[in-house]
């Protein structure tokens, strides 16, 4: 035992000595300093204090760098000990982004830094490329240090160093103060915030007595109706920060040359009003309708889950308040609304602005997973006895395929955000462009994304079909007809998202498959259009009514929208469209047209709703603006089919001036013309005329009860008859 413990003493001792061996040139090293850093042949700092004698300088880095550009680093100090014998110095620079590069060899590169080599001893100047990251949207930090040596041989008190730290900021990088006050484009972002807040309490005071069991009742409410009106506010606030992107955007595209914006705030403005429009506006808004008519129109008391569908709100809210935050946390996400990989990897965006984008779509998947479920349940067993499937309202058809897409679709959405927190997060390599990752990326979104057009587009159409009938006196042509023809277009939606990656090189049978699939689903949904157009034989309908006026512009925004979709299924032609503005008009004739549809149904609905009608003189402004403004923003932009797509300036020889001209002041126009319906829609709350229980003479359930429904719905539960 007594050898055993002298053993174990000398192999501490042993130990001990190696560590103290280990330890001692750190603890003679300087806090950060280059005598820390090992490399062949390189130098360690003699003194333990810094000395602003020496005086470093780091030069030829630009006042802001482009991504992927080249610079060469002039690296030199003076000061310290007269230079003597054949050590006069070192030098050892760091940099948090981009690659350095010795030019010669008196440096040399170890481990990411650069630093003299034994050959560059005698000297105290150095040269060293720099090649700066590929992303302009983020900071380089600088960190160079400096010895001078009196060329002795040996470290001793007469050797001096000295520490320069320096940043240079990307081209498009963003100010890093909450608000950068020197982008003028940031006054209409704040002007949108405010805009929104003076719109909540306008509202607030237009409502009577207001206080805080009001506030408590509308924070904790479960009840169907009430969750559907905080959906429309909600989707109206979202949809004033998204119309105000798109002003930003046509702004910065008025003339050529601008610099109104920078690179990184068009891209954030870019990528946010997709993001919001589709995501956080238009689809919420379907949720605030079938939430409020969908129940009524079945006879049922509430939904089938009330609880559920109070989460399902505040998730809502809360997902798009976090994915819009990025603006104050160093930048929103700035990728393009598709989120196309490799850009969203951390080396690329590596701010918060696409962590706080992923993080938002996760609370929005929540908030749709539990609607989709609560809607089928009511939908399918809450009905009144009376009404079988085929006798329920066009509007509840609609919304139940909504909700069954959105039940397959949005889980794919979820994976794809799951898996790219990994690669951000943890280091996974799912979208690793090395293993195709970026092709898998495409597949997962457009799975998810081709078939959310048809989740926007869905509602729309059924609120037409509700509109339609009511004003033409009619019943609805063909209406079997349209539901089947319905769920052919759900299950080909969601076949047809490859049309979307015929320039990525997929393997040609399938591009064969993707075209022939989305010329086919052009056919249903010709068929509901053609019913729509059919009800109309021989009827007198009564244009004179704005719901009306409404549908049938948004009936022929909509076939413009859909024939040149049609001319994207051919593989020549997309190659030749896809990337272009031609796309941009395609995509926006298409789901501008929804829009207009919503719109029809708020005009619709509202006196249900609010127990009052909507000023007609407003309405017919609010008409005819949009209508016009419309097609005066995206007529023009069918002509830009060669002006690539997110660019942020242009030069006048390329020829696009007058057309983003008209777009822009078409722009303007749509924007002034939702400016004057929210007017109407707050005035008329408390100054409408009343509208009685059924202005319309319109004939599903939600017309029995009174205007606004009590908070049971029904005093009686109806009752369909055969003549129904």
């Amino acid at each position: 035992m007594p050898g055993i413990f002298k053993r174990s003493r000398a192999i501490g001792v042993l130990l001990a000595i190696s560590l103290l061996m280990a330890v001692v040139p750190s603890l003679n090293a300087l806090p950060g300093g280059i005598s820390s850093v090992h490399v062949q042949n390189g130098c360690n700092c003699h003194s333990p204090t810094s000395d602003n004698g020496v005086v470093l300088s780091l030069g030829g880095l630009p006042e802001s760098f482009v991504g992927g550009e080249a610079y060469t680093l002039e690296i030199s100090f003076i000061g310290g000990p007269d230079a003597s014998g054949e050590n006069q110095g070192g030098f050892n620079l760091r940099v948090n982004g981009g690659i350095l590069i010795a030019l010669d060899s008196t440096v040399q590169i170890w481990e990411g830094s650069a630093t003299h080599s034994e050959v560059g001893n005698d000297q105290r100047a150095w040269q060293v490329q720099w090649v700066a990251p590929e992303s302009d949207t983020i900071r380089a930090s600088f960190t160079l240090l400096g010895n001078s040596v009196d060329g002795d041989g040996t470290p001793d008190s007469d050797d001096r160093w000295n520490v320069l730290e320096y940043e240079v900021a990307g081209q498009n990088t963003g100010s890093d103060s909450f608000i950068d006050i020197d982008e003028p484009a940031w006054l209409i972002i704040v002007g949108a915030l405010v805009a929104i807040v003076l719109i909540i309490v306008v509202v607030l005071w237009k409502m009577e007595s207001f206080g805080k069991t009001e506030l408590v009742h509308w924070l904790t409410t479960t009840n169907h109706k009430d969750i559907g009106l905080l959906y429309l506010w909600a989707s109206i606030i979202f949809g004033v920060i998204g119309m105000a992107l798109s002003v930003l955007i046509r702004l910065q595209m008025v003339v050529p040359d601008n610099d109104f914006m920078t690179g990184g705030l068009f891209n954030e403005a870019v990528t946010m009003h997709g993001a919001v429009m589709v995501l956080f506006t238009v689809s919420p808004m379907a949720f605030a309708f079938a939430n409020y008519i969908v129940p009524l129109q079945i006879g049922a008391r509430d939904m089938a889950f009330p609880r559920l569908n109070a989460l399902s709100f505040w998730s809502f809210v809360l997902g798009g308040l976090v994915a819009a935050s990025g603006f104050f946390f160093g930048g929103a996400a700035d990728v393009g609304w598709t989120f196309y990989s490799p850009l969203t990897s951390i080396e690329y965006t590596p701010g918060a602005g696409v962590s706080l984008a992923g993080a938002g779509l996760v609370l929005l998947i929540l908030s749709v997973t539990c609607s989709t479920i609560n809607f089928l349940v009511t939908i399918l067993r809450h009905r009144i006895p009376s009404m079988g499937m085929m006798q329920m309202p066009m509007y509840t058809w609609t919304m139940l395929f909504t909700v069954s897409l959105m039940l397959v679709i949005f889980p794919a959405l979820l994976g794809a955000v799951l898996m790219l927190v990994g690669d951000r997060v943890f280091g996974t390599l799912f979208f690793d462009p090395s293993i195709d990752g970026t092709t898998w990326w495409l597949h997962i979104f457009w799975f998810f994304g081709h078939p959310e057009v048809y989740v926007v587009l869905l509602p729309g159409l059924g609120m037409a079909m509700e509109v339609v009938p009511t004003f033409v006196r009619r019943h609805l042509y063909g209406r079997r007809i349209i539901i089947w023809a319905l769920v052919a277009s759900v299950v080909l939606s969601v076949l047809v998202w490859g049309h979307h990656m015929f320039v990525t090189g997929i393997n040609p049978t399938f591009r064969k498959i993707e075209t022939i699939g989305t010329e086919l689903i052009s056919v249903p949904f010709g068929l509901v259009y053609l019913c729509l157009l059919g009800t109309f034989h021989k009827s007198k309908p009564d244009f004179t009514k704005l719901p009306l006026a409404f549908v049938m512009g948004a009936i022929g925004i909509f076939l413009i929208g859909g024939i040149t979709g049609v001319y994207l299924s051919s593989v020549a032609m997309d190659v030749q469209l896809r990337g272009t503005y031609y796309i941009v008009a395609h995509f926006h004739y298409t789901l501008g047209s929804v829009a207009v549809m919503t719109l029809g149904g708020i005009y619709y609905w509202y006196p249900k709703m609010f127990g009052r009608m909507l000023d007609r003189t407003m309405g017919w402004w609010h008409f005819w603006m949009t209508f016009l403004g419309m097609n005066l923003t995206f007529i023009p932009l069918f002509g830009l089919w060669d002006m690539p797509r997110r660019i942020y300036v242009y030069q006048d020889s390329a020829g696009w001036a007058t057309q983003n001209l008209l777009s822009t002041v078409g722009s303007l126009v749509v924007f002034v013309a939702q400016l004057i319906f929210f007017w109407n829609f707050i005035r008329s709350m408390k100054n409408g005329e009343h509208a009685g229980d059924d202005p319309w003479g319109a004939s599903t359930l939600e017309w029995s009860t009174s205007s606004p429904p009590p908070k049971h719905n029904f005093d009686e539960l109806p009752e369909l008859t055969s003549g129904s």
